[in-house]
């Protein structure tokens, strides 16, 4: 495992879930090189509690055994995965890795190694004890990869075919994920959506006694100044996004209810590619990258979700 520029780490574990997830990553991100992983677990070890390694005679023996039958299933998986990624497009080689005790840290290892320019995992997985990408995966990866992860939801296997939208609030990481969209997305047409939250809803209640034309008047302007805000940060990210090499536009949204669902509802109305987030924002009043919509989006979006984080590793 060598590392090549734009090499993508794909986490594979047999299911139809990650067949899809490899297929669609082929369409978003194109010909690339790819290394495909599938972490296998020691049955020996899991009805042991203990590490294989550390066995002696007999014990040792039938352990041995019952992770030889692991490790040759963990192989053929992994082959198979690597079948799957040179149809989908990439130039990928494949690789079965024992997770001791669990399948991210053996991922992060490998993406140090080949300096991942992008981790792909499926949302789902089998689910069951031997599987390799369940949700304890998905979400050690997102908190502890220092580099983009591009998360395919399992609810179809056609990509969007309109621009990638870049969620963007101006801080450190939103301006982290216009870079890496500009590097994994190259010459794709984007969106670049700052979401404004008015501060209507929220005003009834500091407005108790004052007299209700002045107190919607100032609402208004008030309103009017967090949307001119967000569309000066808008067009700050497409301009962002037009240096990284993305045929950009800017755009700025009024919230209608969670941040997240705002951007899912543009994603959708656009038949988005994929969509682009930090992994941290601002948590000001008008912020549209949040921890919290970031984490939304890859629970609900029917997009692949790309979520970067402040520095990459």
């Amino acid at each position: 495992m060598q590392p090549q520029p734009g090499t993508v780490l794909i986490a594979y574990d047999g299911s139809d879930d990650a067949a899809a997830a490899i297929r669609r990553a082929g369409s978003v991100l194109g010909a690339r090189p790819a290394v495909v992983v599938h972490v296998w677990e020691s049955l020996a070890g899991l009805l042991l509690h203990t590490d294989v390694d550390g066995l002696t005679g007999s014990m040792r023996d039938a352990a041995e055994e019952l992770d030889q039958e692991d490790r040759f299933n963990g192989e053929r998986i992994a082959t198979e995965g690597e079948e799957l990624a040179r149809q989908a497009g990439f130039d990928a080689e494949a690789h079965a890795l024992q997770g001791k005790p669990k399948a991210w840290p053996v991922l992060l290892e490998v993406a140090e190694k080949i300096d991942a320019a992008v981790i792909v995992i499926g949302s789902r997985g089998f689910g069951c004890v031997k599987s390799a990408l369940i949700g304890s995966v998905s979400s050690g990866l997102l908190h502890h990869a220092g580099r983009p992860v591009l998360v395919v939801p399992p609810s179809r296997d056609e990509v969007g075919t309109g621009p990638v939208l870049i969620a963007f609030d101006g801080s450190d990481s939103a301006r982290a994920a216009v870079a890496a969209a500009g590097e994994l997305f190259a010459g794709r047409e984007a969106t670049v959506e700052t979401v404004w939250v008015p501060y209507a809803p929220v005003a009834s209640a500091g407005t108790a006694g004052m007299p209700a034309a002045v107190a919607s008047h100032a609402v208004e302007e008030l309103d009017k100044s967090i949307a001119t805000r967000a569309e000066t940060t808008a067009a700050e990210g497409a301009r962002l996004a037009a240096q990284s090499g993305l045929e950009a536009r800017s755009t700025a949204v009024e919230a209608e209810g969670p941040v997240w669902a705002t951007i899912g509802d543009s994603a959708a109305r656009q038949d988005s590619a994929a969509i682009v987030v930090g992994s941290r924002g601002r948590g000001a009043l008008a912020a549209a990258v949040l921890g919290s919509t970031s984490s939304a989006l890859v629970h609900h979006a029917h997009a692949p979700i790309l979520v970067v984080p402040p520095h990459r590793g």
